[in-house]
């Protein structure tokens, strides 16, 4: 029996999305050994996700179609076994402490809990304090009773039934988010683009005096303010990035409402 049931805790399902993580998955998964269940809902990958994930006992691995991040990690909270869920990425790793303190407070948590988790976020290989990155916290362990993923194309969040109790953990979450430079652009200007989307679908307007002023903006608050300069050339890409993100959200949604006036 693993550690979880030998504690009578009650049990857990992780949920994870991929698409073409080979690189990550079987760290992501080997931190994971411990959890009863866990599903890992694949969208089309080209590569061995599917096939690395397979080799482990207590993993699931289902296949669909790309719904948006909610709809899609609901797909793993509706076929999971158990009504405590923690849902991760493939470049995040679970940590000893992190387990231990989820382990102990869904032990007695209502339903309507939902646990708050900081992240420990590296870039290209170094652990990032400054640019808004530290602390940033996540909410990720819930219970389907009462709580669901939103439809939102981008940046998803949590839905409850009824007025819920955030608990803020201390243990981190470590989140490996880039491998290199075209990695991170490349998933800059995807986001950025489904921002846009969801900007459209709830019909937010972009101002022709926000396009040169917004990017600016979000590079100083990143670079000066959130102190990315701590970090070196790393928290001057990150900044660069932030402002190449908004103004490449707000420009696409711009001349899209443009088009249709």
């Amino acid at each position: 029996m693993d550690k979880m049931q030998n504690q009578g805790t009650p049990q857990l399902s992780v949920v994870i999305i991929t698409r073409n993580e080979a690189h990550n998955i079987e760290a992501c998964l080997s931190g994971l050994r411990n959890f009863p269940e866990v599903l890992v809902i694949d969208n089309g990958s080209t590569d061995s996700t599917a096939e690395r994930a397979q080799n482990f006992a207590n993993t699931r691995v289902l296949h669909s179609d790309w719904k948006g991040y909610g709809a899609t990690r609901q797909i793993g909270v509706d076929a999971a076994r158990n009504d405590w869920i923690l849902w991760i990425d493939a470049d995040e790793r679970m940590t000893q402490e992190l387990e231990f303190e989820i382990r102990a407070l869904i032990a007695t948590a209502p339903p309507h809990v939902i646990l708050s988790i900081p992240r420990r976020n590296y870039f290209l290989g170094q652990h990032i304090r400054g640019c808004g990155w530290s602390p940033d916290r996540v909410l990720r362990v819930f219970n389907r009773k009462q709580t669901t993923f939103d439809n939102k194309a981008v940046h998803e969040g949590l839905l409850s039934q009824s007025d819920r109790r955030v608990i803020r953990l201390k243990s981190p979450l470590d989140h490996h988010s880039y491998i290199n430079i075209k990695q991170f652009f490349d998933k800059n200007l995807r986001y950025a683009l489904l921002a846009a989307e969801e900007r459209a679908r709830v019909n937010r307007t972009v101002q022709s005096w926000e396009l040169p002023l917004r990017p600016i903006w979000e590079f100083f608050r990143s670079y000066i303010l959130r102190r990315g300069f701590l970090d070196g050339l790393r928290g001057l890409i990150i900044s660069a990035g932030a402002a190449i993100y908004v103004f490449s959200r707000d420009t696409t949604r711009y001349f899209e409402d443009k088009s249709k006036r």
